[in-house]
This record gives C-alpha cells, sequence and structure tokens, in this order.
C-alpha cells in the first residue's frame, strides 16, 4: 500500500494538469478593422461578416500555407483572391446587396461568407 503523501502528492498533480489544460482558449484572431478578414489556423475571422453597400471588404493571410476566397457565382459580384501567401492581401469593394459564400478551393472545408446590405 502506498504511504498517503505519495497518493495525495499524484492526485493534486493530476488536477494541476487538468485544470492548466482547460484553462487553455483558442483566441480568434482580431482584423486589423471592422471590414477584414482574417486567415489563421485554416479558418476565416469572422467566418460571417456583414456589411454596407459600398465597403470594401480586406482578406489578409496569416497561415504560412496559401489560401484563396473564392466565391464562385455567375452574379457581376464573383470575386476571387487568387493564391494568398503568407501576409499576402486582397480586397474587394461589394456595390450589390447580397450573400456572398465563398471558400477556399484549397481546402475546401474552410468556409465564409459576406452580407452585403
Amino acid at each position: 500500500m502506498r504511504p498517503p503523501v505519495v497518493i495525495a502528492v499524484a492526485i493534486i498533480s493530476a488536477l494541476s494538469a487538468c485544470s492548466s489544460a482547460s484553462t487553455h482558449v483558442d483566441k480568434a484572431p482580431i482584423a486589423a478593422n471592422a471590414n477584414e478578414v482574417v486567415i489563421s489556423d485554416y479558418k476565416f475571422y469572422p467566418p460571417k461578416l456583414t456589411v454596407p453597400v459600398g465597403t470594401t471588404v480586406k482578406w489578409v493571410n496569416h497561415d504560412i500555407a496559401p489560401h484563396t476566397a473564392t466565391h464562385r457565382s455567375f452574379a457581376a459580384e464573383a470575386f476571387d483572391t487568387g493564391s494568398l501567401g503568407h501576409n499576402e492581401t486582397f480586397s474587394h469593394t461589394f456595390k450589390t446587396t447580397g450573400t456572398y459564400d465563398y471558400l477556399c478551393v484549397f481546402h475546401q472545408g474552410m468556409m465564409g461568407t459576406i452580407i452585403v446590405q
């Protein structure tokens, strides 16, 4: 049988490890302004952005991997950033109201939406 002190130290160590693991919170990157979409950790932040007509939205890639923000549509407002490398940017001015769903053509699980009102 183990002495009570060894058991107590083991329990405290285990609780400490659980406590520090549960306090880790992934934070979304912060955009430089309200009309910017940051690409980080294979995600678009914010995933949904609402802007008024005439707003220029800027995408900036903070990942090492290349990404795109591609709206595939026959609408007049179709856009495609092309391949954005690390810290590269692309801007598009939205002139028509609507909902613009887009994705990264390299990583199709990456999706975002621009809502223009």
